[in-house]
């Protein structure tokens, strides 16, 4: 977990398992960890999970406060937040030098 601390939770999938279940091939897609409050689940959805679950989200959190060890984020690692724009992966054909 200490090496993937600092990639702010950005990794490229390419297993579209919407369109390949059995199969991990897709176009790469660039993806992104929530990285506060209000940007996951709706709260009833989570509550509905924990009840039917038995889990407890709040416990969950406190917990995994003291997994990893306070750092500083650098600047324009969350640029997103900001801008509200994405970066996309499109194919093209280009010629293969030897």
């Amino acid at each position: 977990m200490l090496e993937l601390l600092r990639t702010y939770g950005k990794s490229i999938h390419t297993w579209a398992i919407d369109i390949s279940p059995d199969l991990p091939l897709g176009p790469p897609n660039l993806m992104m960890s929530y990285t506060g409050e209000g940007q996951g689940p709706p709260e009833q959805m989570i509550k509905k999970r924990d009840e039917t679950c038995g889990m407890n989200t709040d416990a969950k959190k406190e917990l995994r406060k003291g997994y990893l060890p306070s750092y500083n984020v650098v600047d324009g690692s969350d640029e997103w937040e900001k801008t509200e724009k994405g970066i996309t992966f499109e194919a093209r054909e280009c010629d293969l030098k030897p």
